[in-house]
């Protein structure tokens, strides 16, 4: 896959452009929208996070990790899996979990990143008064 910008839409990476639309790829708005929206349950980020920071989790173990009873981590899970975000591993009657890719990582990581860039020169703008 290449990043050039006048190779075919089918055979480069996806740019901003494709989000406005008006390209050859339909309805990129609708799914970064989509993941944005995943993101934007702090429930569902927990979870996220969690398997970021520990790898492979039973759903149980998740459960315990995030707070959360384990009816409503099954959900936020089926969530997460419909939308290509985690996978599941099954062993005998017990599924493990894991971030679907390292992009997903990669992406959580500068969220928090940016959060912390807001606190910090929030933290420093006070100290400048």
């Amino acid at each position: 896959m290449t990043h050039f910008r006048d190779a075919p839409a089918g055979e480069r990476l996806l740019e901003p452009r494709d989000v406005l639309g008006g390209g050859p790829l339909p309805g990129v708005d609708e799914r970064v929208a989509g993941l944005m929206g995943a993101l934007a349950s702090p429930t569902r980020l927990r979870a996220l996070f969690a398997l970021l920071e520990r790898g492979e989790l039973s759903a149980g173990e998740l459960a315990k990790a995030v707070g959360m009873r384990p009816s409503a981590t099954s959900h936020q899970l089926r969530v997460l899996r419909d939308l290509g975000l985690v996978r599941c591993r099954r062993e005998g009657r017990r599924r493990f979990y894991s971030l679907a890719d390292d992009h997903l990582g990669v992406l959580l990581r500068e969220a928090l990143y940016h959060v912390d860039h807001v606190r910090l020169g929030a933290a420093s703008r006070r100290e400048e008064r």
